[in-house]
């Protein structure tokens, strides 16, 4: 294995909530008469580099969230994952245990290569020689198009709505609401992934991420999903690709494309690759 850095992708995209999303937060501060399902939410004001200002409060999507379910859907599109039966103080769990391998049982599958494979790696495999993680994830904040129709249509320090549900109980038909905080439709995100290039194959593994996105588009992020929640679109995509010869002379001029959507980055990915070559 002869891994060398060659370079960097960064993606940026608009995150787009179609439905109202709900990444659930902590309860610390939970107050009588409280939200039951709250939203993760800044503990303090963060400064960004392009001066926006996320104020306290504010909720944002963690880039653990996000990474974790597109690779969740991806090693299930790919046949990665098996069940795995448990049986503890004589209860019998069934969980998922991802395969990181490929039928050769030598090396690691494009899926582990790009997301990584970590500490909990099941027994069988751990012959397997480790990589550098390809992407990396960052937490996603609001865009600033986003904080000001929060400030001007919900009020001053709402950003979030809490939509009512109701268990009912089959028997009885007896009525259990629960409330469940919620980011509301409309919202952005502003996304921003780096894959790092470390041998000629990972230019191709690129396009597994956009497989991924274009799952979490025709699937669900955050909690609630089969109860409306989270159906999300990436939008105003940009993808730059900045080089080792770039690190070393940052003056040097950084080719970007911008692409609509997904589904065109995936149409016309020949343009993506032709950044780093320079074509």
């Amino acid at each position: 294995m002869n891994l060398k850095f060659q370079g960097t992708f960064k993606i940026k995209a608009d995150l787009t909530c179609i439905t109202g999303l709900h990444i659930g937060g902590s309860k610390e501060t939970f107050e009588i008469g409280g939200i039951d399902n709250p939203v993760i939410k800044t503990p303090i004001s963060i400064k960004l580099n392009d001066n926006r200002e996320i104020k306290e409060g504010m909720p944002y999507i963690p880039g653990s969230s996000l990474k974790g379910k597109i690779r969740s859907l991806l090693e299930w599109q790919y046949g990665l994952v098996k069940a795995k039966v448990e049986e503890k103080n004589g209860k019998v769990e069934v969980k998922s245990e991802f395969i990181p391998n490929d039928e050769t049982q030598k090396n690691l599958n494009d899926v582990a290569i790009v997301f990584g494979v970590g500490a909990s790696m099941p027994e069988d495999y751990k012959h397997l020689a480790p990589q550098p993680v390809r992407i990396k994830v960052f937490d996603a904040y609001p865009t600033s198009e986003t904080i000001r129709k929060w400030e001007e249509e919900l009020g001053a320090g709402l950003y979030t709505e809490v939509k009512w549900e109701n268990k009912i109980d089959r028997i009885t038909s007896t009525a259990m609401p629960r409330q469940q905080e919620r980011v509301p439709a409309g919202s952005s995100f502003e996304v921003e992934i780096l894959y790092e290039v470390f041998e000629e194959k990972d230019y191709e593994r690129l396009k597994i991420v956009f497989e991924g996105m274009k799952r979490l588009e025709d699937n669900y992020l955050g909690g609630g999903g089969s109860r409306g929640n989270g159906r999300v679109k990436f939008e105003n995509i940009k993808i730059q690709f900045k080089g080792k010869d770039v690190y070393l002379n940052p003056e040097k001029q950084v080719k970007e494309e911008s692409f609509q959507d997904v589904n065109e980055v995936l149409r016309d990915f020949e343009k993506v690759k032709k950044l780093a070559k320079g074509d």
